[in-house]
């Protein structure tokens, strides 16, 4: 099976399912964003293996499932769990390394408090519809503005990437916030719509060239191959966990 037919297959089958989870809410989608950030902070701490830095594995993610609990109660004191790969890396034997911790404390911050913010904001369904909608416009019309139009490289991390389709992945973002605006979903008045669609654009793509700047540091293609034809969860999540902590900073400051 060719690799285009497999992500089309993972897309049907998985896509509906993605967003049927984020329809029930809830439990529902507590169990899903525990599910992508455990996996993805493995992906992510197994990477950096390759550049000699061996993070404690499951230490890291029982903590990280910690954190995201307790910041989901609002115990804010969940935070300080986050002294406990420092501490925990005084007492190895093997492997010891002061950039295990470190990498292990970013990977919580990187992940797991995106999806914290996630889930607040899921109370309001659609407003996750929207910034998945919203993201995925942003990468599929950036791919086709590149390929169509294409002439200037946007940056060295990603060479495919071109200035031409990133401004195309910017506008259509815009586009699907005010598609929602206009068919009468009522989260945000114009400008708020507008402005989100744009925050969205910027940092969606700028999730996506910082994942491609971890993968070529640590010398991978994907973060992993546990979908078929997409690579790793970090792949397909690196530009919500960067693009839902703006939004929940913009709609907690000014709304």
């Amino acid at each position: 099976m060719s690799n285009n037919m497999k992500r089309i297959l993972v897309g049907i089958i998985g896509i509906p399912l993605f967003l049927f989870l984020i329809y029930m809410g809830g439990y529902y989608f507590y169990g899903l964003s525990l599910v992508i950030q455990t996996i993805c902070i493995w992906e992510f701490l197994k990477m950096f293996e390759n550049r000699e830095i061996k993070s404690l594995k499951i230490l890291t993610i029982i903590i990280s499932i910690a954190v995201f609990i307790l910041l989901e109660q609002k115990f804010f004191f969940g935070m300080a769990l986050l002294l406990l790969p420092v501490i925990f890396e005084s007492f190895r034997e093997k492997n010891r390394n002061p950039l295990n911790p470190i990498v292990s404390v970013f990977s919580i911050i990187y992940i797991t408090i995106p999806l914290v913010f996630l889930n607040e904001m899921e109370k309001n369904y659609l407003m996750v519809f929207d910034i998945f909608v919203m993201i995925w416009a942003c990468d599929t019309f950036a791919y086709f503005g590149g390929k169509l139009y294409g002439k200037h490289k946007l940056t060295s991390i990603s060479p495919k990437k071109t200035i031409e389709g990133s401004l195309t992945g910017l506008a259509f973002t815009v586009i699907a916030s005010l598609g929602f605006y206009y068919a009468g979903s009522n989260l945000f008045n114009l400008i708020d719509t507008i402005l989100i669609g744009l925050i969205t654009g910027v940092f969606s793509q700028i999730g996506d060239n910082f994942e491609s700047l971890l993968k070529r540091y640590t010398d991978v293609k994907d973060s992993s191959n546990i979908i078929p034809g997409h690579g790793g969860l970090l792949d397909r999540f690196d530009s919500l966990i960067f693009v839902v902590p703006i939004i929940y900073t913009y709609l907690n400051i000014f709304k």
